[in-house]
């Protein structure tokens, strides 16, 4: 029932917190999480990892030869989107300002500008952050967009820009400004039917639960992490270990997948995850992991390297 999600409490430290909804089940954890001796964002040991993970070694771990158990999503970009999209938002207030930009070159060098975020966020949250430190992060944020663009980039400019364009950041957090990806429902429902367990892992400010129940999927999810309830962004390994930890997967049998390299595949691959890239923008021809354009595509690559067993349970659901 809807009305009947329940909540999973994980012992960090010395304090209790609530760090995921599951509308399927909930399980009570009380052990003392451990740090892996890898190191947190920023850290030498972090950053090791990190460039290990980025080279020869991460195709070895995103092999799909072992039987998986557990698929974990990233959420936005992943199974949603901003409606209408960040680089169409950024155009419109740039045309308005007789800046002429080409949306398919903003929608390339907005990975350049995530890449940015990620890197910051991971260092220390934005939402954390003073007003005056959220303000600046921000138009740096825009000016590296729109130098990436080879538009100018100045500061005046970006901050002129920035107090008119309306991005996740500013929009109200209600559902009617994002969209699901056609192809999300259908791969859930192949890989739910094949036993496969299945989870969300977000990087988000607030509960993703009701995004997750208004875009028809929380009842496919046995975990829902946020990491503003768990207290650590992703890559950090705690926000990963919600997820399975619960669940009794062990780390070698789940997969992650979402559409940031330096958040989503360093943060699965670090924790003995395996790990896999949305390309649905088609801006990773330079993956050092699996990648893919739509969830139904891994699906298929997940499905086929199921025991017999499993494939054919996914057919004859189908």
């Amino acid at each position: 029932m809807l009305g009947e999600t329940l909540v999973w409490h994980g012992t960090v430290g010395e304090r209790t917190t609530i760090v995921a909804h599951s509308p399927i089940a909930a399980v009570r954890f009380t052990r003392v999480w451990r740090e892996l001796g890898k190191g947190l964002p920023g850290e030498p040991a972090h950053q090791a990892l990190v460039l290990n993970a980025l080279g020869g070694s991460s195709i070895r771990m995103t092999d799909l030869d072992r039987p998986l158990q557990l698929i974990t999503f990233d959420l936005y970009d992943t199974l949603i989107e901003l409606d209408p999209p960040r680089w169409e938002r950024l155009a419109t207030i740039l045309n308005w300002r007789d800046i002429e930009a080409n949306v398919t070159a903003l929608r390339e060098a907005d990975r350049i500008a995530e890449d940015y975020y990620t890197a910051e966020n991971g260092k220390w949250p934005i939402r954390d952050r003073s007003k005056a430190e959220r303000d600046a992060f921000r138009v740096e944020h825009m000016s590296r967009w729109l130098a990436a663009a080879g538009l100018p980039h100045d500061r005046a400019t970006a901050q002129a820009v920035r107090a008119e364009y309306i991005s996740e950041f500013e929009e109200v957090t209600d559902q009617r400004h994002y969209r699901v990806f056609p192809d999300v429902l259908p791969a859930l429902e192949r890989l739910r039917a094949a036993g496969l367990k299945t989870a969300v892992i977000s990087n988000a400010d607030a509960d993703v639960t009701a995004f997750c129940t208004h875009f028809a999927f929380a009842d496919q999810m046995d975990v829902i992490v946020t990491s503003a309830l768990v207290g650590w962004e992703k890559p950090d390994p705690r926000t990963f270990q919600a997820a399975y930890e619960p669940l009794g997967v062990d780390p070698a049998d789940a997969l992650h997948i979402g559409d940031q390299p330096g958040s989503d595949v360093v943060g699965a691959l670090n924790v003995g995850m395996r790990a896999a890239l949305i390309d649905r923008y088609q801006r990773h021809s330079d993956a050092t992991v699996l990648a893919v354009p739509t969830l139904l595509d891994l699906a298929d690559r997940v499905l086929a390297r199921q025991p017999d067993w499993v494939r054919t349970l996914s057919a004859t659901s189908d």
